[in-house]
């Protein structure tokens, strides 16, 4: 007994003095100086135009992945407008609203651009739109993130088995994009008006229509519903392309700025 109190108060010691180190700014002094070494700037920009490149790439990736799994696909084009995208994760052989299918020929692929949304998304947003953000949504948005990397991972995973358009597994898309488009609307909200104007208009009309469309789908569901449902997913596409290639121009101005300021100082 002796010995469990010693190692409380042992614990309870360190605890004490772990908040008063941060809490009396003890950690702030030391780590300042690190933060605002011109090395960590390089690096940190550095790792903004890499994981900008990747966001815009997946939004490409993904729009030119579907593409082609369409056209190999037994319907071609018409799959655009006559078959949900959940549709092209079920090889054929599977059973969809009562029938065996044979639409696609490359399951692997839509399963492959799903994940690779799955690990983009939320590093994208604390490395890349973090920094350029009032910073007053930030958890809701980082949830929001996460909420969506979630779900196209678990929609990644559709391999087989039956499915339907009420099935479970179109809800679970369905939701998916919501909160994807939700996503956008917060990010819009919350970006700085001054550093990205275009993204911040961008992401707002976007998730507004992505929102509309998809909330469509799932009210009041039509023979456009496919083409509506692709519509409230390639805007989080389009978005991610747009989103990529303004925080690279973000990033290219702001040192095109330092470099004038430089040689003003010189001459």
């Amino acid at each position: 007994m002796k010995y469990l109190t010693l190692i409380f108060n042992f614990l309870v010691s360190i605890s004490q003095n772990t908040r008063h180190y941060f809490k009396s700014g003890s950690f702030a002094i030391a780590v300042y100086p690190y933060l605002m070494h011109p090395c960590f700037n390089k690096m940190a920009m550095i790792l903004t135009v890499i994981f900008g490149g990747l966001m815009a790439y997946a939004g490409v990736f993904y729009l030119f992945g579907e593409h082609v799994a369409i056209l190999f696909s037994e319907r071609s084009i018409t799959t655009y407008f006559h078959h949900s995208t959940l549709e092209l994760f079920f090889p054929i052989g599977s059973v969809i609203d009562g029938k065996e299918s044979s639409l696609s020929n490359l399951p692997h692929i839509m399963r492959t651009l799903f994940s690779y949304q799955s690990y983009i998304v939320v590093p994208f947003y604390l490395i890349c739109l973090y920094p350029i953000s009032h910073k007053r949504l930030w958890l809701i948005e980082l949830l929001l993130a996460l909420l969506f990397a979630i779900g196209t991972a678990l929609v990644s995973e559709i391999t087989s088995g039956r499915y339907s358009e009420g099935s479970l597994q179109n809800f679970g898309l369905s939701l998916t994009i919501i909160i994807g488009n939700l996503m956008l609307l917060f990010m819009g909200l919350d970006l700085d008006k001054t550093l990205t104007p275009r993204l911040k208009k961008s992401s707002l009309w976007l998730g507004f229509i992505g929102l509309i469309c998809v909330s469509i789908t799932m009210v009041y569901p039509t023979l456009f519903s496919p083409i509506l449902e692709r519509i409230s997913l390639y805007t989080i596409m389009i978005w991610e392309i747009i989103a990529g290639f303004a925080v690279i121009r973000n990033i290219i101005s702001y040192r095109q700025q330092e470099e004038e300021e430089e040689d003003d100082e010189i001459y």
